[in-house]
């Protein structure tokens, strides 16, 4: 079994794809707003903590919501897929799920305001949400090094894309 050490960096707020792997009709910044998201650095100078609103720009159709997550890693000067996917059926039901690897940063959000789906003017408010997580006794895959997760939502015929960058060691 391996432990892994998960750290988001500061590209992480920079949540929006690029024309290559966004595959739906509907730009994450017409979805989200992260513009009140800031982040402090911590004494170690590696640990961020984030702080303030997402705001949710329009309302989310009726179903179930989707989720595929592909992960690349960066590699020879380019993204290159990982082993590493995950998808699931119903994204409220995992949003919640204390076995989820978000977890972590979900259990940081008010129970109030874990509305999903959310409608729009939802906001949820981060504080003090820190970049490390730490997933324990996991088989080994080799995932280290600087990798990003490319996130499709779909429902109801429509698409969106965001994506999160992080750094992955293994001890």
């Amino acid at each position: 079994a391996t432990n892994f050490e998960i750290i988001g960096d500061e590209k992480t707020m920079d949540i929006f794809c690029n024309g290559e792997e966004d595959l739906g009709d509907i730009s994450i910044r017409e979805f989200v707003d992260v513009s009140g998201l800031t982040f402090d650095v911590a004494d170690d100078l590696e640990t961020l903590f984030y702080n303030g609103d997402i705001k949710i720009l329009m309302d989310v159709p009726q179903g179930p919501i989707t989720m595929e997550i592909d992960v690349f890693r960066w590699e020879r000067s380019q993204w290159l897929p990982t082993p590493l996917s995950i998808k699931r059926n119903n994204f409220c039901q995992a949003l919640l799920n204390p076995y989820e690897l978000w977890h972590p940063v979900v259990r940081k959000i008010r129970k109030d305001q874990l509305t999903c789906p959310p409608k729009k003017g939802h906001i949820y408010t981060l504080t003090n949400v820190s970049n490390h997580l730490f997933v324990k006794n996991m088989p080994h895959v080799d995932i280290t090094g600087d990798l990003k997760a490319v996130v499709h939502l779909s429902v109801g015929g429509h698409k969106t894309c965001g994506v999160v960058f992080f750094k992955v060691y293994a001890n």
